[in-house]
C-alpha cells in the first residue's frame, strides 16, 4: 500500500479542507476566504518558481488568451466552492464535483466515447445529485441553490483542466508553474473587495489561521501529492482513488464537526463511492 500513499494522502487533505471551509464561511465572507486562501497558495507557488520567472513571463506574454481562460475558470471554480458550503454539506459538494468532472469531460468528448459510457456518466451524476438531496440537512431551496452552484463550479473546473492540459502541451510549462499564474484574477478581483471588507469588519486571528490551513490542505499539499501520484502510478490509477474522498469527508465531518450520520446516509455515501469508482474505469479521453 505504500506506493499509493501520495494519492491516499491527497484524498485525506482534500476532504479535510472542505470540512474546514464549511466552518470558516460561517464567520468570514466567501470572497474574503477565497482571496486569502488562494492568495497564500499563489505566493507559495510563485516563490517555488521564482528562478523560472522569465520563462513564466514569456508564457504569459505569448499565451494571453489561454491564460485568461485559465484564470477566469479558476476564479469561478474556487469562489463558488466557498459559496457552496454555505448551502449544502461538504460531502454533497465532493460527490457532485467528482462525478460532474467525469460527466463534463465525457460531454466534451461525446463523439469519442460509446453510448454506454455516456449513459453511465449521466446515471452517476444523477445518483450524486439524488443522494445529495437525501443526506442534506438544508431546506429544499438551499439544497437546490447549492447543487446548482456546485455544477457551475464543476463545469469550470473541467474547463480549467482542459485548458491547462493544452497549455502544458503547447509550452511545456510545469504543474507548479501553472499554479503560480492561475490565481491572478482571484487575487485582483477578490482582493479589491476583500481590502474594503476587512477594513470595515476586520478578521480574527483564528479565522486567518484557519484560512491558512485551508490553503495548505486544500491547494498547496494536494497539488504536489496529486502530481507525484500521477508520475508514479499514472493518471488512471490515481483517479481510481478519488472515490475515497466522500468517505473520508464523512469521517472528518464526524470527528471535526461532531456530525452524526444515519445508517442510510453512510450506505448512500458508500454507494456513491462505488459509482464514482466505476466512472474512473470508463474509457473517457
Amino acid at each position: 500500500m505504500l506506493k499509493y500513499k501520495e494519492i491516499i494522502a491527497f484524498c485525506m487533505f482534500f476532504a479535510l479542507s472542505f470540512v474546514f471551509m464549511s466552518r470558516v464561511v460561517k464567520s468570514v465572507d466567501p470572497i474574503v476566504s477565497t482571496f486569502i486562501t488562494y492568495g497564500l497558495a499563489a505566493i507559495f507557488f510563485f516563490s517555488v518558481n521564482v528562478k523560472s520567472r522569465k520563462l513564466i513571463l514569456d508564457i504569459l506574454i505569448n499565451n494571453k488568451k489561454i491564460i485568461f481562460k485559465i484564470n477566469l475558470s479558476t476564479l469561478i471554480n474556487t469562489l463558488l466552492a466557498f459559496y457552496v458550503v454555505l448551502y449544502i454539506s461538504p460531502i454533497a459538494y465532493i460527490m457532485v464535483f467528482f462525478s460532474g468532472l467525469s460527466f463534463f469531460n465525457a460531454l466534451h468528448h461525446h463523439r469519442a466515447i460509446s453510448n454506454l459510457e455516456k449513459v453511465m456518466n449521466i446515471v452517476a451524476l444523477a445518483l450524486a445529485i439524488s443522494i445529495s438531496f437525501l443526506i442534506s440537512n438544508a431546506e429544499v431551496y438551499d439544497t437546490l441553490v447549492g447543487l446548482c452552484l456546485t455544477l457551475i463550479s464543476t463545469l469550470f473546473g473541467a474547463f480549467y483542466m482542459r485548458e491547462s492540459a493544452h497549455l502544458h502541451q503547447e509550452t511545456g510549462i510545469s504543474a507548479s508553474q501553472i499554479l503560480a499564474i492561475r490565481f491572478f484574477m482571484v487575487i485582483t478581483l477578490c482582493g479589491v473587495y476583500s481590502i474594503f471588507s476587512i477594513g470595515q469588519y476586520g478578521i480574527s486571528i483564528h479565522d486567518l489561521a484557519l484560512l491558512s490551513v485551508i490553503a495548505i490542505t486544500g491547494c498547496i499539499v494536494p497539488m504536489f501529492l496529486m502530481q507525484k501520484s500521477i508520475k508514479k502510478l499514472g493518471a488512471k490509477v490515481t483517479a481510481q482513488f478519488t472515490p475515497l474522498t466522500p468517505i473520508l469527508c464523512l469521517i472528518f465531518m464526524t470527528l471535526v464537526e461532531n456530525e452524526r450520520f444515519s445508517v442510510l446516509e453512510v450506505s448512500l455515501t458508500l454507494l456513491m463511492a462505488l459509482a464514482m469508482l466505476y466512472q474512473t474505469t470508463l474509457k473517457n479521453p
